[in-house]
């Protein structure tokens, strides 16, 4: 089963787009400080700069598009793990403001690191880990306001 990397690519080209496209109406800052917009544009702009380059490389090896096996698609590593990251950032999307940033990041990292086969303690010491460093880095040091959640209600 192998989808055309020209197909890939120029999907790549289209979501980078939107991304950028989307965020042409935040807000700027004074003083040309970079403003809300920065990230998602850097982001998209990567997107869709590497999604050409591989839609380009797709054209210049005249592949073609393949069926992809429809009923045999559960039977793909690959896919099962990219719905597992899938249910992943909707599970955090839905429950951080209830569970907040460090329950719900930590858990998420840590059935993602279980699903890949990470030996259950690593996992675990990574995720709780990883998730304090990066809150600490954002909460702390970036002051960005991030979900407390049952830990500070």
């Amino acid at each position: 089963m192998k989808i055309s990397d020209t197909v890939v690519g120029a999907g790549f080209v289209a979501a980078g787009a939107a991304i950028a496209a989307g965020t042409l109406g935040y807000p700027t800052l004074d003083a040309g400080h970079p403003g809300p917009s920065l990230f998602p544009r850097l982001v998209g702009g990567l997107m869709a700069a590497f999604g050409a380059v591989l839609a380009a490389r797709g054209v210049r090896a005249r592949d073609v598009t393949e069926t992809v096996a429809w009923r045999e698609l559960h039977r793909s590593a690959g896919f099962v793990n990219a719905l597992y990251v899938l249910g992943g950032v909707l599970a955090y999307i839905l429950l951080v403001d209830r569970l907040g940033f460090l329950l719900m990041g930590a858990l998420v990292l840590f059935v993602l690191m279980w699903r890949l086969q990470v030996r259950l303690w690593q996992a675990l010491v990574v995720a709780i880990v990883f998730t304090a460093a990066v809150h600490f880095l954002f909460a702390k040091v970036l002051k960005v306001p991030l979900p407390p959640g049952l830990l500070w209600w």
